[in-house]
């Protein structure tokens, strides 16, 4: 343990007692995210790597596209307008008679298609932490001798009521007309989703940690909620150490002892089947959308380029 905020455990048990230390610090309900390569960052599917490119300097000048997961001074960056795909899910949903049995909002329904890889400005959390334990252990493959054994992976632990009230830029208004941070996680219901729908098209508004409904099997099996970031698309975990340092706990599982992990959680069934539930014509329907969201920003992107070819 290194200054109360990082963790490193090899064992079911080691994760316990990191956990009891934590719950015994954070008050409020604790969410968490597993990440089964120490190099990935706390971003959306929308912004990362390969579907977010940076288009202009900070001067607002255009440059030949450069693929970016995060920008921090003030360059255009562009990714796939998740909404028109949301609008291809939708009706690639109702073409094959496969219709939610309730209504969804807008934020609702970018819930739902998450789940089934659609690229989203959501970044999942799970309420349950053998679920951040099964997601950051899960795919992992070591060799005796591989370069992999110096990896690690990682779960994460959000404070997301400590979050909300110094971070988000969403503000209370109180019965005496003072605005203030919130003190939990926002409930998106059909009065105030599009507040949210709104607040993920400001270039400059930090995420705001969300609840909905739990809507399909995936997300009532993985325990989800999620962070809603906006166009401002900063990974969490490049804040500073002092403000990641007021909400989040960051716990190391070595490569080495991954298969202490694994082996535990198919004894209590937390493997693939169980937390996906298998897949679906949902799945296919959420992987044609992604590939028309790629082409989109593909095509773009060549287009820019092709301009400083002529």
């Amino acid at each position: 343990m290194n200054n109360k905020r990082d963790y490193t455990i090899e064992s079911i048990n080691d994760y316990i007692k990191a956990l009891k230390e934590i719950k015994d610090i954070e008050k409020n309900e604790l969410w968490f995210r597993g990440h089964n390569k120490a190099s990935w960052y706390l971003v959306p599917t929308l912004y990362r790597e390969n579907r977010c490119f940076e288009t202009t300097d900070r001067y607002g000048t255009l440059i030949s596209p450069i693929a970016k997961t995060f920008h921090l001074k003030g360059q255009e960056v562009r990714f796939p307008d998740q909404f028109l795909m949301l609008e291809s899910f939708k009706e690639a949903i109702v073409e094959n008679n496969l219709n939610p049995s309730f209504q969804m909002n807008d934020i609702e329904w970018l819930c739902f298609a998450q789940h089934y890889g659609m690229p989203t400005s959501l970044l999942d959390w799970s309420e349950d932490p053998l679920v951040g334990l099964f997601f950051a252990v899960d795919g992992i493959t070591v060799t005796n001798g591989g370069e992999e054994l110096n990896d690690e992976a990682r779960i994460y632990v959000l404070n997301p009521s400590v979050y909300n009230e110094k971070y988000c830029n969403l503000r209370i208004v109180t019965e005496d007309g003072k605005t203030k941070g919130a003190s939990e996680p926002f409930i998106i219901t059909d009065d105030n989703y599009q507040v949210f729908v709104d607040y993920i098209k400001n270039d400059y508004y930090l995420p705001v940690c969300i609840k909905t409904n739990k809507i399909g099997y995936r997300m009532c099996r993985q325990s989800g909620n999620f962070m809603l970031f906006s166009s401002q698309i900063q990974p969490l975990d490049t804040y500073s150490s002092s403000a990641i340092n007021e909400f989040m706990y960051t716990i190391h599982i070595p490569y080495k002892v991954i298969t202490n992990f694994t082996n535990y959680l198919e004894v209590l069934n937390l493997n693939k089947s169980s937390i996906y539930g298998g897949n679906t014509p949902l799945d296919y329907i959420g992987q044609k959308v992604k590939e028309n969201g790629d082409r989109q920003i593909k095509a773009i992107v060549d287009t820019i380029k092709n301009s400083f070819m002529k």
